[in-house]
């Protein structure tokens, strides 16, 4: 978003036996070829229950936006799904704005999450 911006640094876990992708700083044109290259690796690995931690996500636009949900559409494809966490209010106004929240299961936190998988798809 600006030239004084943190590189985007994906970080990765576990929730429930299921892969997380954690993106940490702003995820926009510059830098959403960082995120499809974490997205797309775990989808051809074979992963197709996937877990988007959005919490340190300090800026989201609709590259980024459209990139998760294309991920989503190939999880599907693969028999899988993708589940959201977030509680930062602006990516939260952002999918409900974009109609994303009608499309994601979207959960507050891991603890959350790890209770919703509890080793079943994200659905």
């Amino acid at each position: 978003m600006g030239d004084s911006a943190q590189p985007l640094r994906i970080e990765t876990y576990e929730i429930a036996g299921h892969p997380c992708l954690k993106p940490i700083g702003e995820v926009d044109i510059a830098s959403v070829g960082t995120l499809q290259e974490a997205m797309a690796g775990l989808l051809e690995a074979g992963h197709s229950r996937l877990v988007m931690d959005l919490q340190g996500l300090t800026y989201l636009d609709s590259t980024g936006l459209g990139s998760i949900a294309a991920a989503r559409r190939r999880a599907r494809e693969a028999g899988g799904d993708m589940l959201l966490i977030c509680a930062n209010s602006r990516i939260l106004r952002l999918l409900s704005i974009t109609g994303m929240d009608l499309v994601f299961r979207i959960v507050r936190n891991a603890e959350e999450a790890e209770r919703v998988l509890g080793g079943e798809s994200p659905r």
